[in-house]
């Protein structure tokens, strides 16, 4: 029952949030190091996006049962009684909500509120099955645990923690237009509205790749506010520049499906290796 349990938060969603935490938690970190701070803030954090990813799992049961890679879902199966899914997701979102609100600050607690109502409400209630710009607004939210991490230190909103957010976003639309390619003939099966479905698979392929482009550019651009270190600047460039050459490969091939893997993999490996560059940047 346990596993059942665990399957319905997505610990990997949990983690892959968390990177981005901990890189906007050390960055501008300077010589202090809270180490309850920082455990209260991914320990709320974690809770919110468990409970976020709860309420996603409930309501897009009829959507997950029409697609083959969700279908065997936990709660399409109805192995667990959606009554004690909905007790647990409100359990864990609101002690994640006064973890950060007591023990971190206001700011960050408000940031969290804000992405679980924005991935909850306005992504999966209402845009997931209506516009075609659903994954635009989705990746907001998904952008906001490494404003979270920052605001955790710093407590304000500035040009540092704007640029994380738009960096995030552009990140998020290249990783997530890939997986919608991966996995096109799952959404025409669910009926989604989704880009590549209405706009074509083609038009979707260079969006990847504008996206890339922006995502680079606004890299380059923090790297100026944190005096970001030479050597890391070039090993990113390197992973950043052939990640932009994927997309152009995938511009030109007609196998979108084996070239959106790629992209989506290396994406993957991107956003780490950028947390990890700013955690190991703050000590320099």
């Amino acid at each position: 029952m346990f596993k059942y349990y665990l399957e319905i938060i997505k610990p990997r969603i949990i983690i892959g949030n968390i990177i981005l935490l901990i890189g906007g938690f050390f960055c501008f970190l300077g010589d202090f190091f809270n180490f309850f701070l920082f455990l209260y803030t991914i320990l709320g954090t974690s809770l919110v996006i468990a409970s976020s990813c709860i309420f996603n799992n409930l309501i897009d049961r009829e959507i997950d049962a029409r697609m083959c890679r969700t279908r065997n879902r936990v709660l399409v199966k109805k192995l667990i009684k959606p009554i004690y899914v909905y007790i647990l997701g409100f359990f864990l979102g609101i002690v994640g909500i006064f973890i950060l609100g007591i023990l971190v600050n206001f700011l960050s607690m408000l940031l969290s509120i804000i992405g679980f109502i924005i991935y909850v409400c306005l992504y999966t209630i209402f845009l997931k099955r209506k516009s075609i710009y659903s994954t635009f607004f989705g990746s907001f939210s998904g952008s906001l645990p490494s404003l979270i991490g920052y605001t955790a230190i710093h407590n304000t909103i500035d040009i540092v923690c704007f640029l994380l957010f738009i960096i995030l976003v552009f990140w998020q639309m290249s990783h997530f237009y890939a997986i919608s390619l991966m996995y096109l003939e799952d959404y025409k099966n669910a009926n989604l509205p989704l880009f590549p479905i209405l706009k074509g698979v083609k038009k979707t392929k260079k969006h990847i790749f504008y996206y890339i482009i922006l995502y680079i550019f606004f890299s380059f651009f923090l790297m100026l506010f944190i005096n970001f270190n030479y050597i890391f600047i070039f090993f990113i460039s390197i992973f950043n520049f052939y990640w932009l050459y994927l997309s152009y490969l995938n511009i030109k091939s007609n196998n979108y499906y084996k070239f959106s893997k790629k992209i989506f993999y290396f994406s993957i490996l991107i956003i780490v290796l950028f947390n990890i560059f700013i955690c190991i940047n703050s000590k320099f």
